[in-house]
Formats: C-alpha cells, sequence, structure tokens
C-alpha cells in the first residue's frame, strides 16, 4: 500500500485533516477526564478472545451481505450484464481502508471510481450507488435504532437523536425515488449564479449536478427496497458484535442495547477526525454505554475493543485487496478527486 497522499480536494485537504486531528484530540479529551485509564486497559488486556474471534465471522458475513447490496445498486457494464458478485468484495474492503486512513471519508469515492475502472460501468452511477448506499444505511440504522431506543426506555435525548435522523432519512429516501435529485440540483444551480464566486461555485454546481444524475437513475429504484432488508440485517449483526465484545470484558448488555450503542457509535464516524476515527470512535461508544448503565472504565473498554474489532480486521482485508488487484490507495485517491474535477465540468 503506498502512502502516497491524496491529491487535495478543492476546499483544503490540509484544512480537513487538521480540523479531524483538532476534534479527535478533543474527544480524547473529554473521555479521558472521567476514567480510569489503567483500569480499562486491565479490563481490554483481560477479554475473553473466544468472543473476540467470533467478531471476525460476523464481519465476514457483513462483508459479503454488503457487496451483494452494492452489487445490486451498481450500474449495468457496458454489455448490459451485472458486475459479477465475486468483484465486488475487494473495491469494498479498499474503501473501507481509504475510510480508515483518508480524511473525509475518501474511501466512498476511491470503491466507486475503482469499480467503474475495473468493470467499465459508468463513473458518475457508480458514485450514485455508493451515495444511495450511504444513505439507506444511516436511515435503516437511525430507525432500527430508534425503534431499540423507545424499546429499552433509553435516554430521551437518544431516542430524539434516533428519531431525528430517521424522520429526516425518510424523506430524503422518499424524494429520490419519486421526484429525485435533479430539480433540487437545478436550483442549487440558479441560486449560485446569483452569488459572487465564480469558477469556485461552478465547480460546486457541477459537483451536485453529477450526483444528481448519479443518484437518480430510473431502474435502480427497485433495488432500493432490498436494499434496506439488508441494510437492516447488517446492522443487526453489527449490534450482535458490540454484544459479542461486551461479553469478552463481563459487561452484561441486551441486544437493543449493544444496537443503540453501535448505532450512535456509527453516526458518529461521521464527524470529521483522525485517521481511523480515532477519539470520535472512542467518545460515541463509551458515552452511550455509559448513558445505559455501563460503568465509565469499561465503557471505555468497550470502546477501544469494538473499534479494533470493527476497523482493523477490514483495512487489513482492504490492503491486501489492494495487493491482489495491483493498485496503490494514493494514486486511486489522486484519480479519483481528478475524476469527480472532470465529472463536475461536463
Amino acid at each position: 500500500m503506498s502512502s502516497e497522499p491524496a491529491t487535495p480536494r478543492p476546499g483544503g485537504g490540509r484544512g480537513l485533516r487538521l480540523a479531524g486531528l483538532i476534534i479527535s484530540l478533543l474527544a480524547l479529551g473529554i473521555l479521558l477526564r472521567s476514567v480510569d485509564l489503567a483500569a480499562s486497559a486491565r479490563l481490554a488486556c483481560q477479554a475473553d478472545l473466544r468472543f473476540l474471534l467470533a467478531c471476525l465471522a460476523v464481519i465476514a458475513t457483513q462483508v459479503a451481505l454488503r457487496s451483494a447490496r452494492w452489487r445490486l445498486l451498481l450500474p449495468r457494464r457496458s454489455n448490459g450484464n451485472r458486475v459479477a458478485l465475486r468483484r465486488i468484495p475487494a473495491p469494498l474492503l479498499a474503501g473501507y481502508l481509504g475510510n480508515a486512513v483518508l480524511p473525509a471519508r475518501l474511501g466512498e469515492p476511491v470503491r466507486a471510481y475503482l469499480v467503474a475502472r475495473r468493470e467499465g460501468v459508468d463513473a458518475i452511477e457508480s458514485f450514485g450507488s455508493v451515495v444511495v448506499e450511504r444513505i439507506v444505511d444511516m436511515v435503516t440504522l437511525a430507525l432500527v435504532a430508534w425503534v431499540a431506543a423507545m424499546g429499552i426506555g433509553a435516554p430521551e435525548w437518544l431516542v430524539r437523536a434516533m428519531g431525528i435522523v430517521a424522520a429526516g432519512g425518510l424523506v430524503l429516501i422518499a424524494v429520490m425515488l419519486t421526484v429525485g435529485l435533479g430539480p433540487f440540483a437545478t436550483l442549487a444551480r440558479r441560486f449560485m449564479g446569483w452569488m459572487p464566486g465564480g469558477d469556485r461555485l461552478e465547480m460546486v454546481a457541477g459537483w451536485i449536478e453529477s450526483l444528481a444524475r448519479g443518484v437518480d437513475r430510473p431502474s435502480r429504484s427497485p433495488a432500493v427496497v432490498v436494499a434496506v432488508i439488508i441494510s437492516a440485517a447488517c446492522w443487526l449483526l453489527d449490534m450482535l458484535t458490540f454484544w459479542l465484545v461486551a461479553r469478552s470484558i463481563g459487561v452484561e448488555m441486551t441486544l437493543p442495547a449493544a444496537l443503540l450503542v453501535a448505532a450512535v457509535t456509527v453516526l458518529g464516524t461521521a464527524i470529521p477526525s483522525a485517521p481511523g476515527y480515532i477519539g470520535t470512535f472512542e467518545l460515541a461508544a463509551a458515552t452511550t454505554a455509559q448513558a445505559l448503565g455501563v460503568g465509565a472504565d469499561a465503557s471505555l473498554a468497550l470502546a477501544v475493543l469494538a473499534h479494533a474489532v470493527c476497523v482493523l480486521p477490514a483495512a487489513i482485508a482492504g490492503a491486501v485487496a489492494l495487493v491482489t488487484m495491483d493498485v496503490r490507495l494514493g494514486r486511486l485517491a489522486a484519480d479519483a478527486a481528478s475524476a469527480s474535477r472532470t465529472a463536475a465540468g461536463r
């Protein structure tokens, strides 16, 4: 895997990295003020490896399901055939690695570009499939977490937060499946035309229109329903992962509570952070676990172990995938950024 940096996107990749680093340091500072670090470390070191190894099987199942889902949402190849399922996991895992080590979740455009280049599918529609996938993922996660939060009598702020995210996401999906994003992209371009900004705003308007074209593929609409079902299954597996990690350190946690911790943690990784979601992952997981009655020291141990189990195996598999495909992450990120600029100019 290359250590070559990705070409900064307009707006400043350095600024994103600096902001992410500051947020991660703040998150760690907030978290470490309220725990006994030595006690948390002892709990983590004494974890039952049988439960952690079981997590690997759960994560492998998730990768298989997410590969099948992405295949459904991807456009067909130029010859009219679908991309073979066996060709999906490697780019997917490469994207996971990119999300872990690049700023602003750049692994998503990297995997979209990689599939477009390898399989001969339309690049804009490939990126659109990733956007649809992420929207479906977040909406499904918020829905199941909202149900879980109400079922276990979680703190009101958790119930409201999940409800707001779920409601907003459902509205967005309804818009995508009915009128589409195209009309909103046209309005955005007109609005930006009234503002000073010149070429920069023109490029932003081009990105918005390219995104709308990629998302608004009519033949993708029926697959969204299946994607929601697969996403729900994946989040239940994520719940199982957090539950197994909790069991490994002797924490008794119900499955709905584990789902809620997983949901808030995943949503927390959307916040800019240092590579690998360091700090934001731990703060979200530990804070939610404490809100559900887990002790502070055990919450931190749970967060650190869950972070390692959720990120490291996928990142290592992504590095292996890059080697097998004979590609370099830094070059992929630079090419994907270049492709996005070209698409914006269409």
